[in-house]
């Protein structure tokens, strides 16, 4: 058998005794730190790679071309989005651009379709059916609100296809996260070797203070709930974590070398490294995850409450007319989404992003 240089040996063995460096931006064979003051907030923001962005531990300011070395960096990212905020679907649109340009044969994935939408989107992929055909079939067309797909997930799609890219659809059918909130997990391992292919369960508990966040996400502006509702919706949460990072990993492992995922999720899911992102640790310790959260609003500097969010945290502009999708009263909810959704799925307040 072929040995490896010391050198190699040594490198892994420090990577391992460290959890393989969480952030790109404390590993100093792969970033030096610009001088202080020498990366400045743009004071025009224009677009999505001119946009205010800053590390999510120390609030120095990046540009894009420090999270280009995040992302070389990086086996996965993950980046996280508002569901209705254009400036994240920008901002995705234009990470999913970098990684195909810049690695062939990358992958992208998405927390919108299910795994038992894959044979349509591989049909899409390869020519089999039209654009319409593949939106209707996953019921996509309105997946944030009336008209969204068009315009914030069809174009990562497009990109993937022009490119040969798979597209993952990594996410739990709805009527097995149900079964998880109302059931248990015990329901879920009896299922038949055909249905438990469409899901995965968790194999790790997530951080003390996702559950916090979960319920004071659930609480909003009314009484919290009991610890038991908390908990049997939380399965659900966590069974949507657990199916996506088993996606996400079993889709790296089968990239060529050098190539990545880019994975787009709701930003509950992957921020304060969450659910998500322990999961795709349970399943691949070595595994360099970049995660980067687009906040809404515009910032001069990294605001107190999103510190930790994300290795990077970028801040959205005001967009022309032609992207003000959405109205206040039109955000997301997966209660009324044009998903099918059995009888009770999910409570009123929709799921966390």
């Amino acid at each position: 058998m072929r040995r490896l240089p010391r050198a190699i040996l040594a490198a892994a063995a420090l990577c391992a005794a460290a959890s393989c460096t969480r952030n790109p931006y404390d590993d100093p064979f792969w970033y030096w730190a610009p001088e202080p003051g020498s990366t400045l907030t743009p004071r025009v923001q224009s677009g999505p790679r001119s946009l205010a962005m800053f590390r999510g531990d120390t609030g120095t300011p990046v540009d894009w071309n420090s999270l280009a070395v995040g992302i070389r960096w990086a086996d996965i990212v993950i980046v996280g989005e508002q569901h209705d905020d254009a400036n994240a679907h920008l901002v995705q649109q234009a990470v999913v651009a970098e990684i195909i340009a810049t690695w062939p044969g990358s992958a992208v994935s998405l927390e919108m379709l299910e795994r038992d939408e894959q044979p349509i989107v591989d049909a899409y992929l390869r020519g089999e059916i039209t654009k319409d055909e593949f939106v209707d079939r996953t019921e996509s067309r309105n997946w944030a609100s009336k008209g969204s797909w068009d315009g914030f997930y069809q174009p990562v799609i497009e990109s993937a296809r022009a490119n040969h890219c798979p597209v993952v659809a990594a996410n739990a059918p709805r009527e097995y996260v149900r079964m998880a909130r109302t059931e248990g997990y015990e329901a879920l391992e009896a299922l038949p070797a055909e249905q438990r292919a469409l899901f995965s369960l968790p194999e790790r508990d997530p951080p003390e203070t996702y559950r916090a966040r979960f319920k004071d996400f659930m609480t909003g502006d009314g009484e919290p709930p009991a610890d038991e509702r908390v908990d049997e919706v939380l399965r659900s949460q966590r069974l949507w974590d657990a199916t996506m990072a088993d996606s996400v990993v079993r889709a790296m492992r089968d990239l060529p070398s050098g190539a990545k995922v880019v994975h787009l999720v709701g930003q509950f899911h992957s921020e304060y490294d969450g659910g998500l992102v322990s999961e795709i640790q349970a399943r691949a310790p070595l595994t360099r995850i970049l995660t980067v959260t687009v906040q809404k609003g515009e910032a001069r500097a990294l605001r107190p409450e999103d510190r930790g969010k994300a290795d990077i945290v970028v801040y959205g502009v005001r967009l022309a007319p032609e992207w003000r999708m959405f109205r206040a009263s039109q955000t997301f909810d997966a209660a009324k989404s044009t998903k099918t959704l059995p009888e009770g799925d999910l409570p009123s307040w929709g799921f966390a992003y």
